[in-house]
């Protein structure tokens, strides 16, 4: 099991509403196909196409519109020769005048997505020729405007940095979980993750996790739990 998921705020364009039929079926399927783009945190912005299902009756959105998207993405190879593929979980838009010149200034300064990934570790890390930065190669897979599809990403972490400097390195053919943000394309192909948290071994049980239960007295139901109530 694998799979690459962005979410963050996009500019959409050139919206259309588009009808799919997959082979041996005769049910239609309705889309919105928008262009955007991925921007890192190195200041390059590379070309994307988001498909979100679309509804009966659904409204394409106006060009320039921002949304909260939650998306699977396809990495291609060749960037930004390629798009990158966004295939939309869950697309929220700002609401307002997208032609507007206040439109932007309430919406939250996040223009660079997080990524969050579950992948395997293809090849062993290496040194950046910074002589600090680490960097290792994750590949995932997951169907993606109807086609099952590889993604790799070069995850990147900087062991100058005191929260990274005794960060183990992931071995490879072992599966990671991780959560950063698109920083550049990769000199390999595919982008580069720049990491914010990354967890190693995924799957492996840990025996050393404590089961022991509470014995705290029950307290008043609360309308917002930040813990799940326990039922004697």
């Amino acid at each position: 099991m694998s799979v690459t998921i962005v979410f963050g705020f996009f500019g959409l364009a050139s919206g259309e509403r588009m009808r799919t039929v997959r082979a041996g079926s005769s049910t239609a399927t309705y889309h919105c196909v928008y262009h955007t783009t991925i921007q890192c945190t190195s200041g390059a912005v590379l070309p994307a196409m988001l498909r979100v299902y679309s509804p009966y009756n659904d409204v394409v959105l106006a060009d320039n519109t921002v949304a909260f998207v939650s998306a699977k993405v396809a990495v291609p190879t060749n960037i930004p020769g390629d798009p990158i593929l966004l295939e939309g979980i869950y697309v929220a838009a700002v609401p307002g005048d997208a032609t507007s010149d206040e439109y932007e200034h309430h919406i939250p300064d996040f223009p660079h997505p997080m990524v969050v990934g579950l992948g395997s570790v293809t090849a062993p890390p290496k040194t950046l020729s910074d002589g600090t930065s680490k960097a290792f190669d994750v590949v995932s897979t997951d169907y993606v405007h109807d086609t099952r599809m590889t993604s790799t990403v070069s995850c990147v972490f900087d062991t100058a940095r005191p929260r990274w400097s005794k960060t183990p390195l992931p071995n490879q053919n072992t599966v990671v979980f991780y959560v950063g943000r698109f920083s550049d394309v990769a000199s390999t192909g595919g982008l580069q993750v720049e990491l914010e948290s990354i967890a190693r071994n995924v799957g492996v049980v840990d025996t050393r996790l404590n089961t022991a239960t509470s014995s705290s007295p029950p307290s008043k139901r609360r309308k917002f739990m930040a813990v799940v109530p326990k039922h004697e």
